[in-house]
């Protein structure tokens, strides 16, 4: 099978319809997971993710989004969102699945994944159960896209991009939807105290760089001053202003 052939060998994994749990044991499962999941199961939410599909494919008449979607799905095999998430803002691919591109949505939220597997019956769309502050379970030079929208809740996003440029094939493509904030602000402050990769623009593509991407370009999306919602973490003050950035790499 196409999809378990870029498995690591050796690694053991669930397999359900079209969704692979590479997470054995709930323990194991990582706590913001578990807690969003409870939350989740109790208040009874229904995530409508079949819903949210169509409203985000609306995007591909975004000459943005348009460009970012083009960029993942141009070459043949098989592409992987990162910590996809409840939004399902990666939707327009799934208009692109072929015999010759496959896609795999990723979380570590049963409630979620559980979504996402149920709102998508193309034989080409997998959903995997997995924790991204470990190695990925994929071969090396094995994966021709990553993409990913807002990837900073990640607690080891250095060490992800080095597995995401592992996974890569040659002229693989990783272009993600990453949030920066002002030089100079409360919140770039403390997470630049904190070496985070994502501290500023400067920075993230630097460590890509260095880690061997070739960076092809990026442009902002948005700006805004202030939460997105009340119960975000950051920033820390609302007078602190942020630009998100689709950001493109290449192996």
């Amino acid at each position: 099978m196409i999809i378990e052939s870029i498995i690591k060998n050796n690694i053991t994994y669930n397999k359900n319809g079209n969704t692979y749990s590479f997470i054995q044991n709930e323990e194991e499962r990582p706590l913001w997971s578990q807690k969003l999941n409870n939350y989740l199961i109790s208040s009874n939410t229904d995530l409508k993710m079949t819903e949210k599909y169509k409203q985000n494919k609306l995007k591909i008449n975004e000459i943005t989004y348009k460009r970012f979607f083009d960029f993942i799905t141009e070459n043949k095999g098989i592409g992987v969102d990162l910590a996809s998430g409840p939004s399902g803002y990666f939707s327009p691919v799934l208009d692109r699945l072929s015999a010759n591109y496959f896609f795999i949505a990723t979380d570590a939220c049963p409630a979620v994944i559980n979504a996402h597997s149920s709102a998508c019956n193309n034989s080409n769309f997998y959903v995997f159960d997995m924790d991204l502050d470990k190695q990925l379970p994929f071969k090396d030079e094995s994966v021709v896209a990553f993409s990913g929208n807002l990837l900073n809740n990640v607690d080891h996003y250095a060490d992800l991009i080095n597995e995401v440029y592992r996974c890569l094939k040659f002229n693989g493509r990783f272009a993600v939807i990453e949030m920066f904030f002002e030089h100079g602000c409360k919140t770039y402050e403390y997470i630049n105290k904190q070496g985070a990769v994502w501290a500023s623009f400067e920075t993230f593509v630097g460590y890509c760089k260095n880690v061997g991407f070739t960076y092809l370009n990026s442009e902002i999306i948005n700006s805004r001053k202030g939460k997105i919602s009340d119960g975000d973490l950051f920033p820390l003050d609302d007078n602190d202003c942020s630009t998100e950035r689709m950001i493109y790499f290449e192996k």
